[in-house]
C-alpha cells in the first residue's frame, strides 16, 4: 500500500513539472519580439521639396546641371545641409548668374550646400566658418561664416549676408533651409566699392579791391599846374623870334 502511494506521488509530481514546462514554453512563444525603429530614408528628390516650398527657380537650376544634382543626391547619405534661395531673390540675381561661366555656375550652386547635417539649433550654436560642397579640399576657399543673430541665423560670405527664413525639411541626415539672398562667394564676385566722392570745388576768391593811392603817392596838383604853365611859356618864347625872322625876310624881298 505504501509503495502504491509513493508511485502515485511520483506520477503526480512529474505531471505538474510537465505542465509548468508547457506553460512556460507557450508564454515565451506568445511574447512579441521587440520592434527596432528604423530611421526613414531621406527623400529621393531634393529638388521636389525645394520647388514645392518657394525655391522653384533654385531647384530648376540645380536640376539643369547633372554634376550639381548628383553631388547633392550622393551626399545625402553621409549628411547634407542645403540653403535654397527663395524665388524672389533668385530671380533678381539671374542677370548675374547668366554672366557666369559653366564652372562658375556649378561652383555657385554647390556653394549653397554643407557636406554635413545641421539642424537649425546646431547652426545657432556652431558659430564659425563652414566649408561647402564647392570647397576645394586642398585650400580653404568657398566657405562662409554662420552666426547666431538673436532669433535669426545669418550666413556671411564677405560680400553679403543671407538670413535663414524657414525650414523646408529637417530629418537626419538631411536639412533644407530657405534663405532670403543668394550666397555670393568672393571667388566668383568682387566687392563693389562705393565710388569715391569727387573733391568739392575750392571756393572762388573775391577779386582784390584796388585801394586808393595814399596822399604820398598821389600826384601833386600844384606841380601839375606848374608844368603846364611852363610848357605854355616855353611855346611863346619859341614862336616870337620866328615871327620876327619872317617879317625881315618879307621886307628884304621887297
Amino acid at each position: 500500500m505504501k509503495f502504491l502511494i509513493f508511485n502515485l506521488l511520483l506520477i503526480f509530481s512529474a505531471y505538474i513539472d510537465c505542465g509548468n514546462a508547457v506553460v512556460g514554453t507557450t508564454a515565451a512563444a506568445a511574447a512579441p519580439a521587440p520592434i527596432t525603429e528604423k530611421t526613414p530614408p531621406p527623400p529621393s528628390n531634393l529638388t521636389t521639396i525645394m520647388a514645392q516650398k518657394g525655391c522653384k527657380t533654385f531647384a530648376n537650376l540645380v536640376s539643369s546641371i547633372p554634376e550639381v544634382l548628383s553631388t547633392f543626391q550622393s551626399d545625402v547619405g553621409g549628411g547634407l545641409t542645403v540653403f535654397c534661395v527663395k524665388d524672389g531673390a533668385m530671380k533678381s540675381f539671374m542677370p548675374k548668374y547668366k554672366n557666369l561661366t559653366a564652372s562658375g555656375k556649378t561652383s555657385l550652386l554647390l556653394y549653397h550646400g554643407i557636406p554635413v547635417y545641421n539642424s537649425l539649433y546646431m547652426l545657432k550654436i556652431s558659430n564659425g566658418v563652414f566649408n561647402t560642397l564647392a570647397t576645394d579640399g586642398t585650400t580653404s576657399n568657398y566657405n562662409f561664416t554662420v552666426q547666431d543673430a538673436g532669433h535669426d541665423v545669418t550666413l556671411k560670405t564677405g560680400l553679403g549676408t543671407a538670413t535663414i527664413v524657414s525650414t523646408l525639411f529637417d530629418k537626419t541626415p538631411l536639412a533644407i533651409f530657405a534663405v532670403n539672398n543668394v550666397l555670393q562667394p568672393k571667388e566668383l564676385f568682387k566687392l563693389v566699392e562705393a565710388p569715391t566722392p569727387a573733391p568739392a570745388p575750392a571756393p572762388k576768391s573775391k577779386p582784390e579791391q584796388l585801394s586808393a593811392p595814399s596822399s604820398s603817392e598821389a600826384p601833386d596838383a600844384d606841380s601839375a599846374d606848374q608844368e603846364t604853365a611852363d610848357d605854355n611859356a616855353g611855346g611863346s618864347r619859341v614862336m616870337v623870334p620866328t615871327i620876327v625872322v619872317g617879317i625881315l625876310l618879307f621886307m628884304v624881298g621887297l
